[in-house]
């Protein structure tokens, strides 16, 4: 099979089984030579200190003065063959003819080897030859007499054979080891193969080079702004319409994401795990929708990642944030009961009654006269006014008194506050106090609204005469879901209002009780959107 077709675990076993066993035989055969290299050191050492002491022995001193030294000699290096275990001691004269040897037809004899000259000049020291008994380590030392002049020298050597015969007794265990440490090579490359392959996710390269192309692609394709991050919080993954919100120089890879977007809240998503969708928040001047989803690899939380969406078009704003959707029901309200009040003019006219319907029309131009005049002198804003004046007729429809503080004023919003969040943060609660008083006695269906404004905070009230909100639910009414109508899909209205106003960094505060519900918020007029400050 060629290498190239090979499966990414089958190269994976192959090239570290291969690095193992490499590296084991490499090692195993630099411990060797380096127990060898000791081991003859050792005997080197050995066969010095033996020739030293045996040059030093006084009786070895005292047969050189003898007429015939063999004898004595031969007694010497007998004693020492034996004690020591070294394959000869050779005591020599001054021209290198031996004394003693093993093989007695050798005495008498010049030592061979050529390695004694230098211990015949009084020096000691080892080397290595090839004798009569083989190739061995030999050790060589001067030998005076007692008048400190040199009169013969002393060979200690142990023979090569016997130091390869010990090392093959160490090759025989490395036989035994080698296999099995071969083995373990092979199994240990089997597991961290697999453990590689799993963690591919059982992938090939290829596949995760198509992948990763696949990704960067769609990442550059798709329109909404998406930014991750690991697990020390610092962003991996940007795509270019998240980039397009920041200025051109902007660094973002490996920078921690607190310094880029402060506000991300995706070190909070790492934390807890939560998915969150459709989050509003500001980037940079700009109102934003954030999905915030946790990256989870075997059910642990290695990053996270968002994206999101910069609404900069109004009706889509709108439509996203629910703002049209309620100006445009309270308005069809406002129809239906033109269209009531329309039946009632044509009924008085073809009953004749003349004067009855000029009442009649006089009596609603001037409250709708009075009404409009109100606003356009208080409210400076044409969304709001048309959402007023859209409650006040679904009002009347639903048979609520519904009443606009006289002290309201709006004069202006600033200009990176959206109007269509007051539309939903004023509408919602609107719409929440009227399902309050909904099915109550006449004397209780009111709902006041104070909107009032100063240089610094925009305050929103409304007031109804409900039965109040229990206080054990009073800190669920802003949770997502939760309604007191057990009915899906609702629950929603008043976590709009919440979120809006967190956005805003603005307050939110509820006074209820048997008597009724007070809802207050208050918005700072003049907001500094920039995420850097």
């Amino acid at each position: 099979m060629a290498w190239k077709s090979m499966p990414f675990r089958t190269k994976a076993f192959l090239a570290i089984a291969f690095s193992g066993l490499i590296t084991l035989l490499v090692a195993l055969s630099i411990f060797l030579f380096s127990l060898q290299n000791n081991i003859e050191e050792e005997i080197e050492v050995q066969a010095l200190n033996i020739a030293a002491l045996t040059a030093a022995r006084i009786d070895a001193r005292h047969s050189y003065t003898a007429p015939d030294p063999s004898k004595e000699l031969k007694r010497i290096a007998d004693q020492v063959t034996r004690i020591t275990n070294s394959a000869f001691v050779v005591f020599m004269d001054m021209h290198g003819n031996r004394f003693t040897h093993p093989d007695s037809s050798l005495i008498g004899k010049r030592i061979v080897g050529g390695d004694e000259t230098r211990a015949l000049q009084g020096e000691t020291y080892s080397s290595k030859a090839l004798g009569p008994s083989g190739p061995s380590i030999r050790a060589f030392a001067p030998i005076y007499n007692f008048d400190e002049q040199q009169v013969g020298a002393v060979a200690v050597g142990f023979s090569q054979p016997e130091i390869s015969l010990y090392m093959s007794k160490i090759y025989q265990i490395f036989y035994k080891v080698i296999p099995i440490s071969i083995l373990l090579v092979i199994l240990l490359s089997l597991i961290l193969s697999s453990h590689i392959k799993n963690l591919l996710f059982g992938m090939e390269p290829s596949e995760i080079a198509t992948l990763l192309k696949e990704r960067e692609t769609m990442l550059q394709s798709v329109k909404e702004g998406i930014i991750a991050i690991d697990r020390n919080k610092r962003i991996t993954v940007i795509n270019q319409a998240a980039k397009n919100l920041f200025p051109t120089d902007t660094e973002f890879i490996g920078r921690h994401i607190e310094e880029v977007i402060p506000t991300s809240r995706l070190p909070e998503t790492l934390k807890t795990g939560k998915v969150e969708y459709d989050d509003l928040q500001i980037l940079n001047n700009s109102p934003i929708l954030t999905n915030r989803i946790p990256l989870k690899i075997k059910n642990e939380v290695v990053g996270a990642i968002a994206t999101f969406r910069p609404l900069t078009e109004l009706n889509r704003l709108a439509e996203e944030l629910t703002g049209v959707k309620k100006i445009v029901a309270a308005l069809r309200a406002r129809t239906h009961e033109f269209q009531n009040k329309l039946h009632v003019i044509s009924g008085l006219i073809q009953l004749e009654s003349y004067d009855e319907a000029i009442k009649y029309i006089t009596s609603i131009s001037n409250k709708e006269q009075s009404y409009i005049a109100f606003l356009t002198e208080h409210i400076n804003n044409t969304t709001i006014s048309a959402l007023l004046i859209g409650k006040a007729s679904e009002a009347d429809e639903k048979q609520i008194s519904f009443e606009i503080d006289d002290n309201s004023s709006l004069f202006y919003l600033p200009e990176d506050f959206d109007e269509n969040v007051l539309v939903v943060i004023l509408g919602n609660l609107i719409d929440n106090a009227f399902e309050a008083v909904e099915g109550l006695e006449p004397m209780h269906k009111k709902v006041k609204v104070s909107i009032q404004q100063d240089e610094k905070n925009i305050l929103i009230q409304v007031k109804d005469l409900g039965i109040g909100i229990p206080a054990e639910i009073r800190d669920q009414i802003f949770q997502e879901g939760f309604s007191t109508k057990g009915v899906p899909g609702r629950g929603l209205g008043l976590m709009n209002v919440k979120k809006r106003v967190q956005t805003y960094e603005g307050t939110i505060e509820l006074v209820s009780n048997q008597n009724g519900s007070i809802f207050t918020v208050h918005l700072p007029s003049k907001i500094s959107c920039n995420l850097d400050d």
